[in-house]
């Protein structure tokens, strides 16, 4: 008897821990509304920007004016990357997307990125949401209309605030390249288990790093970075996997490789069938010059051979949606 009473004990006692036990989550979305941005956009970004001596030169938040500094346009691109990279993920993409929509650009670098490794871990998924609300923020001060490319883990966040009623109607296309609906790593779920940052590095190792394919992509990703640091990236995806996406209403296009090895493509097919507007799944397989993980899909440090036919088929895209 006493032996079923410590057993009953202990399972209450987990039980109580599952359920009670602290565990990394996403709220909502905050409404760009209530993002206190500067007058003068530049000044403003750069200000924030110098409170971080560490960042990669040439990966701050930045705008890309099309024209004369201030003045706003039809159309704003915002770029969200990926985990562990930065702005110039799929460069020089977003700027001839840019280029061809005559749109002011804006670059966001979302918390813990393009710094030191250990700068990693102070990242929150409620600090991703915050950036993600800011940079529309930014994009309905400098565009009457807004286009958000988000890749990977940016892509989630991209869908997220599409779904999300604070930021929905901020939002009128978006181009998801290799979105994280998904991790192919199939322990990444218990990264949102209670206690994670206690436990998850015992199992797993303080430290996660993985070999660079070039040197473009060691100066410009975050290569080596605290295991806890990927909370927040597994956090944002259970947020997405709960999100309404039926109530994302605006056109999407979905570049994607069945290939992909870093994120689940069934997840992204299977997620985005869910998706309210109208929505457009062109894919992209392997070869030379493309991305060995066939995860970035585009630009000239990891696919250069995709740079152009992406920059095209966006731009294509955004033709037709414009027209009569």
């Amino acid at each position: 008897m006493r032996v079923v009473r410590w057993a009953i004990f202990i399972a209450l006692v987990l039980g109580a821990l599952w359920v009670f036990g602290p565990r990394a989550t996403m709220s909502a979305m905050p409404a760009p509304s209530d993002v206190a941005l500067g007058d003068d956009l530049n000044a403003w970004l750069s200000e924030q920007e110098a409170a971080y001596d560490d960042i990669v030169p040439g990966t701050e938040k930045r705008i890309v004016w099309a024209g004369e500094a201030g003045g706003t346009t039809d159309w704003a691109v915002v770029y969200l990357h990926g985990f562990s990279a930065s702005s110039e993920e799929i460069r020089p993409v977003p700027e001839r997307v840019a280029e061809g929509l005559q749109a002011n650009l804006f670059y966001t670098r979302y918390t813990g990125h393009a710094r030191d490794s250990a700068a990693m871990a102070e990242a929150t998924a409620d600090a991703w949401a915050r950036d993600t609300a800011e940079a529309l923020a930014i994009a309905q001060r400098i565009g009457d209309r807004v286009l958000v490319i988000g890749t990977s883990t940016g892509g989630t966040m991209t869908a997220i605030a599409a779904s999300d009623p604070a930021t929905a109607e901020a939002i009128d296309a978006v181009v998801l390249i290799s979105p994280n609906f998904a991790p192919q790593n199939p322990a990444a779920f218990l990264l949102t288990w209670p206690f994670a940052e206690t436990w998850v590095p015992v199992l797993a190792g303080e430290t996660r790093s993985w070999e660079p394919h070039n040197e473009r992509q060691a100066e410009f990703w975050t290569e080596r970075y605290p295991t806890i640091a990927a909370i927040p990236m597994q956090a944002s995806v259970d947020r997405l996997q709960s999100a309404d996406l039926g109530r994302a209403d605006q056109p999407a296009l979905v570049i994607y490789s069945s290939a992909d090895t870093v994120v689940k493509p069934e997840a992204t097919r299977n997620g985005m069938a869910l998706w309210g507007g109208a929505k457009e799944f062109v894919e992209f397989g392997a070869g030379e010059g493309v991305d060995p993980s066939n995860h970035v899909l585009a630009g000239d440090i990891l696919s250069p051979a995709l740079t152009d036919p992406v920059t095209d088929l966006i731009l294509g895209w955004m033709s037709r949606l414009s027209a009569p």
